[in-house]
This record gives structure tokens, C-alpha cells and sequence, in this order.
């Protein structure tokens, strides 16, 4: 596959033979499509995520991979294999965190993450807790490394450098409870949140009505997590399984969303490929 270089954004942009270009750490195109009013759609990695699984994603046309600490089987290892092989590829890597402890967060970070999406935030106290974590002082309390899969081994100014990270990292926190919906109004009062994801399933099944996603009460506190986002210019929306509900949401204001998960997208596919077989070969086809 060939490559073309080019000066870009303070940085060498490469590009490759399928249109994806690569990315450096200098500079977040999620964070910049979201400001330019994008909506932003990316793929959770739950069942296998890894360097193929970023690959495969970016070349589907995914905006971004979120790799989740908490409910996949995923090493502190491998993050920064999975990292490297996003920005290549041209897909920007969120980390999902397994809590809101701070040294949960800036291990993603420091092996090379763009982003964090912390789980089950629920007030402003915790809100502010990622954000902390996400920010260099005098904005946060990030502890600081001057070298390492974060600045893709390059050296750097350490001025520029806080001052960049301080803009382009993306810290998200996943509102995945009703009492998270009651507080939203304070969660999102803290500066430095750039977004909030939606825990659809979570959210159900703290609100007593599990799987339960076209529930009025259930749309109605999606509704309210949007609208307050909205007024306080910080991107929003759900996990969701289908394109359908990708714009269904989108019309109502969401621009960041997740859309399925590694696991759920080779089953579907897998499916559709032995259903049609077995109506092309019928009972030529040994069925298990």
C-alpha cells in the first residue's frame, strides 16, 4: 500500500491508498470535527479488541475506536499496541476506563490514548474527578512524562506540549444511571468535560425498565441528557445498535455516539452470511 506525506495541522499527515490518514499526537479530529458540528460515530471494542479490530474499523469508516477497560478482558498491555495501530490507520483511540480513579485514566492516556470515556458518573464531584485526571496543572492534576507512546516517542516542548493536551485530549464521562440524569445540569457545569455517552443499557436498568429502549420515561431521560448538553455546548448521545437509530438520535441533537460493538457486528455478519448460504445450498449443507 502506498503513502503520501504532507505538512498539516503542525504535523506530517500521511494518507494512504483508502483515504485514511494517519494522526498525530498533536492533533484530535474528533475534538475538532465536534466543534465544527459533526456527528461523530464510533465502534466499542468489548469482545476482542486489538490492533486487526482498530484496523478493520477504520477501513469500515468508523469516526472512532473506543476500547472499554470494564467489560472486555483487556490488559493495561495492550493499549498501546491498540493506540499506535489507531493513529495509523487514521481512527482515533478512546479509552474506556474501568473507573474514575485517576491512575485508571492516565494509564490510557500515557500509552497513547486521545480520549477517555469514564463509566458511571453520577455527579459533579466525579465529573470533576476525569476531568483532573484529563487535564495538566494548572487545568487538572495529570502527572507529566515527556516521552512514551503518548508523544508517539518523539521528543517535545513540555510548554507546548501541556498547553496541546490541555485542548486535544478528549474527556468524556458515560451517564449510564437515573441518578446521573438527575444531575446532569451539575455534571455538566464543570469545565474541561468535552462529552457525555450515553450507558443506554445501564440506564435501563437503573430506571427499572431493562432493554426497554423505545420506553417513554426511557426516551424521555435520553431527551433530557441531550437538551442540557446542548445548552452548555458539550457533545452528547447514546450507545445504539443500528444506523436507524444513529439518525433517529442524530435529528435530535446527538453528535457522539457508539454504534454497535466488535462481538455484536461479527455475529450479525456471520449470520447473514451462513442464512443466505443455507437457502443457496439448501440440504446440500450440513447444519450443526
Amino acid at each position: 500500500m502506498g503513502f503520501n506525506f504532507r505538512r498539516e495541522n503542525g504535523g506530517i499527515m500521511i494518507s494512504n491508498e483508502s483515504g485514511n490518514r494517519t494522526i498525530n499526537a498533536h492533533f484530535n479530529p474528533i475534538k475538532h470535527a465536534l466543534r465544527e458540528g459533526k456527528v461523530c460515530v464510533g465502534v466499542a471494542g468489548l469482545s476482542f479488541p486489538c490492533p486487526a479490530s482498530v484496523q478493520i474499523t477504520a477501513n469500515a469508516g468508523y469516526s472512532f475506536y473506543y476500547f472499554d477497560m470494564e467489560h472486555s478482558g483487556l490488559s493495561i498491555s495492550a493499549i498501546e499496541h491498540i493506540c499506535t495501530a489507531a493513529k495509523i490507520a487514521g481512527i482515533t483511540p478512546i479509552g474506556g476506563s474501568s473507573g474514575i480513579a485517576d491512575y485508571l485514566i492516565s494509564r490510557l492516556l500515557d500509552n497513547g490514548a486521545m480520549g477517555v470515556i469514564a463509566p458511571h458518573v453520577n455527579t459533579q464531584q466525579e465529573t470533576q474527578i476525569v476531568v483532573n485526571a484529563c487535564r495538566y496543572p494548572p487545568k487538572g492534576t495529570r502527572g507529566f512524562v515527556g516521552l512514551g507512546a503518548l508523544t508517539d516517542y518523539q521528543t517535545i516542548d513540555a510548554v507546548k506540549w501541556v498547553e496541546e493536551m490541555n485542548e486535544e485530549i478528549l474527556c468524556a464521562v458515560k451517564v449510564e444511571s437515573a441518578q446521573g440524569v438527575d444531575n446532569i445540569e451539575r455534571i455538566t457545569d464543570v469545565s474541561g468535560l468535552d462529552a457525555v455517552i450515553i450507558g443506554t443499557a445501564d440506564l435501563s436498568v437503573s430506571m427499572g425498565i431493562p432493554g426497554q429502549s423505545h420506553n417513554p420515561r426511557f426516551q424521555k431521560a435520553i431527551d433530557t441528557l441531550l437538551n442540557v448538553c446542548s445548552k452548555k455546548n458539550i457533545a452528547c448521545g447514546p450507545h445504539v445498535n443500528n444506523p436507524e437509530d444513529l439518525k433517529y438520535w442524530a435529528d435530535k441533537g446527538a453528535n457522539f455516539m457508539t454504534c454497535s460493538f466488535d462481538g455484536q457486528l461479527l455475529l450479525e455478519a456471520s449470520k447473514s452470511i451462513m442464512e443466505t448460504a443455507r437457502k443457496l445450498l439448501g440440504n446440500k449443507m450440513y447444519n450443526t
